[in-house]
């Protein structure tokens, strides 16, 4: 299937055609049983034409109802994903952003407090921050 006639859950979800198709037929069928079972124990005075033709109409009308539910449940599910997706992905890059700037924050301090030592003549003893301290609060 060419990828620009996809759909968009189709793309982000590859083998979703599956999906849609077990989705599609698990609802179709009890459909279809439905409209034939409603049109032979209800319509009992109709002529076989007529029953035959409202079988037909109902289970066009089945076909068409399954295809939006199966549609919107599908795509919908899926934008809600991709927006889930988005939005941690979003949060991750500003959590690493914060983290990168608190992490320069603590070796500007450690070497403001070297360089302050060294002007001042004092000897300055305290360890550089350590990888250990990249992630934590401290």
């Amino acid at each position: 299937m060419n990828s620009e006639r996809r759909s968009l859950a189709s793309r982000q979800f590859p083998k979703l055609e599956i999906v849609y198709s077990l989705m599609y037929l698990s609802l179709l069928i009890p459909g279809i049983a439905f409209v034939i079972w409603y049109e032979c124990a209800y319509k009992v005075g109709d002529s076989i034409a007529e029953t035959v033709y409202a079988c037909i109409v109902g289970i066009g009308h089945v076909g068409v109802a399954d295809a939006a539910v199966t549609i919107g449940v599908i795509e919908g599910g899926a934008a809600i994903i991709m927006l889930a997706r988005m939005m941690l992905e979003r949060a991750e890059r500003r959590g690493i952003e914060q983290g990168k700037a608190e992490w320069q924050r603590k070796w500007q301090s450690w070497n403001y407090r070297r360089l302050k030592a060294e002007e001042e003549g004092r000897e300055f003893d305290e360890p550089p921050p350590s990888l250990d301290d990249y992630g934590s609060n401290a």
